[in-house]
């Protein structure tokens, strides 16, 4: 027969050996990238957990795991590991199950497989994750028929009757039983019959008898949560009586001079009782007498004024200025045009507005010129020192004055310390260690020796002379005096005296200065060694000039 499609005529098709093998290539890479993404994918979304089993009768590998009847996952493996066996399997992490849950194999009919079940559902807390592991004691297993029939054939056989026992243990219960009970029927009734009128009378009283029974509950929990006060409360106690065991003599005492002070008041009470009546009805009329609208008022602007006032008293006193430091204020100068045009204004009757108003135009040129908010006068007329040298704390050593000098308002740079230098006009300034590079003002630089200029210039540091020592200071480098003249802790000063407060600390990383005790007075006509001390950086002062 003669077809169009004859099959020998077919052939295979012309494909070279390297495409054979590169597609062969290609097609296990691919099964192999199937299973990879398979198994990555498995381990992203499925947990795996191993547990433990004393045995594994009719369990198999594929049977299911279960939570709360519901699929959701499969057994891996089961291996015997020593006296258990162990199960590996995995759930969907989609399913979350708590951290010590329990596995349960269970056996839904006689013939079909077993199933694990995990249990308790999730409800909140921690989650079991990946590689977790269940131990032998969270895992159950389900009593097997014929070991139920051997326990229950056992049970029987030991209770049944045998030769030396023909009635065996229950006939032997029931007889005794029975010997017991004979004769005693019309008792047994009587037992039953209060019995049941005791239960009767319960269940009638039963709302009272719970009510007792819960009070009882909360006082016994009451009890048990203050457990520690009521020990504390039973030491307390126990401390109060035996104070009083040891202080009766202490207490008796006390009581008799009690009763002399009774006695002694009675007596005075008698003797002087119109007299002292005399005196209450006074204060009575006193107090009745401040307790009216006014003098209150008085009384209590008074209480309210008074302690500011005897506070500004006592503030405008400078222990460190030697005097008071309070300045006079008169409020109604600073606008004295406007105090004067209102009093003139409202001392008159007619013609207040035109009087106001020639106030204003003739004497509005004068009240200008002098209104001032503070008088040009203080009340300290002689003002010492503010600050000791003591009270002094330089950020650096080497900025504290050597003996005989005194700081400028550069720091840094010190003149003589003499009776005639409180303006600061003598020549023989100083410069300390390291004040290279300083730039001063042409005051300054007239003043400052030409040595310590050079240091000021870039030189090196200049050495500071001796100054001479003060007018009316010894060889010793102290005033005349008896040796506590100069303390300044003796003597203190009255009670009545503002106190001097301890003063303030040093910054951190600042010594104070101590010029009687860190530096020694250098004797006349001799140079006296700077302090040595590494050049620190210029202070902002220090860009200036004097």
């Amino acid at each position: 027969m003669t077809t169009i499609f004859n099959v020998r005529n077919l052939k295979l098709p012309n494909v070279s050996r390297a495409a054979v093998i590169v597609s062969a290539l290609i097609l296990v890479l691919a099964l192999i990238g199937g299973v990879v993404a398979w198994q990555l994918y498995k381990k992203l979304t499925y947990n795996t957990v191993v547990a433990y089993f004393p045995d594994t009768l009719a369990l198999y590998p594929g049977d299911k795991i279960q939570i709360m009847g519901v699929k959701v996952g499969t057994i891996d493996s089961i291996e015997p590991a020593g006296d258990k066996m162990k199960v590996t399997f995995n759930y969907a992490n989609k399913y979350k199950v708590p951290a010590n849950a329990t596995a349960s194999i269970l056996n839904p009919s006689l013939v079909a497989s077993r199933t694990i079940q995990l249990s308790p559902p999730y409800t909140g807390g921690p989650v079991m994750e990946d590689n977790a592991v269940i131990p032998l004691d969270r895992t159950q297993v389900p009593v097997e028929y014929d070991e139920l029939r051997d326990s229950i054939n056992r049970i029987l056989t030991d209770l049944g009757p045998t030769p030396d026992q023909p009635k065996g243990p229950f006939g032997d219960i029931i007889e005794s039983f029975s010997n017991g009970l004979a004769g005693k029927g019309d008792q047994i009734n009587k037992t039953f019959k209060a019995l049941s009128e005791a239960v009767t009378t319960l269940n009638e009283g039963r709302g009272d008898f719970f009510a007792v029974v819960k009070s009882l509950a909360l006082f016994v929990n009451a009890l048990y949560k203050n457990d520690q006060q009521f020990v504390a409360l039973n030491n307390d106690l126990a401390q109060f009586t035996n104070s009083f065991t040891n202080t009766d003599q202490e207490l008796a005492t006390a009581l008799r001079d009690l009763n002399d002070l009774l006695s002694t008041t009675r007596r005075f009470i008698s003797e002087n009782g119109e007299v002292l009546a005399h005196d209450i009805d006074n204060l009575a009329e006193v107090t009745n007498a401040i307790l009216q609208p006014e003098p209150l008022n008085g009384l209590e602007t008074g209480l309210h004024v008074f302690p500011n006032l005897g506070a500004n008293l006592m503030n405008i006193s400078s222990p460190n200025a030697g005097g008071i430091v309070g300045l006079p204020a008169i409020s109604s100068f600073a606008n004295p045009l406007q105090f004067i045009c209102s009093s003139i204004q409202a001392g008159s009757r007619l013609g207040y507005q035109e009087s106001a108003e020639l106030c204003a135009q003739y004497l509005a040129p004068i009240l200008d010129a002098i209104k001032f908010n503070y008088p040009p006068i203080g009340l300290n007329q002689f003002v010492t020192a503010m600050t000791l040298p003591k009270q002094i704390a330089y950020s650096e050593p080497r900025l504290q004055p050597a003996p005989g000098y005194k700081d400028t308002t550069v720091p840094g740079i010190w003149s003589r310390d003499t009776l005639f230098s409180h303006g600061n006009h003598e020549p023989g300034w100083v410069a300390a260690p390291g004040m290279q590079g300083i730039e001063v003002q042409p005051h300054t630089e007239r003043n400052v020796t030409p040595e310590c200029l050079a240091e000021l210039l870039g030189g090196p540091d200049c050495e500071i002379p001796g100054a001479p020592p003060a007018f009316g200071v010894g060889a010793n480098g102290k005033l005349p005096g008896p040796p506590n003249a100069y303390d300044e802790r003796n003597p203190l000063p009255p009670p009545w005296y503002p106190q001097p407060g301890p003063p303030p600390g040093p910054a951190p990383g600042v010594i104070p200065g101590d010029p009687l005790g860190a530096i020694t007075p250098a004797p006349a006509g001799a140079p006296a060694a700077a302090p040595p001390a590494p050049a620190g950086p210029p202070l902002p002062a220090e860009a200036g000039g004097g």
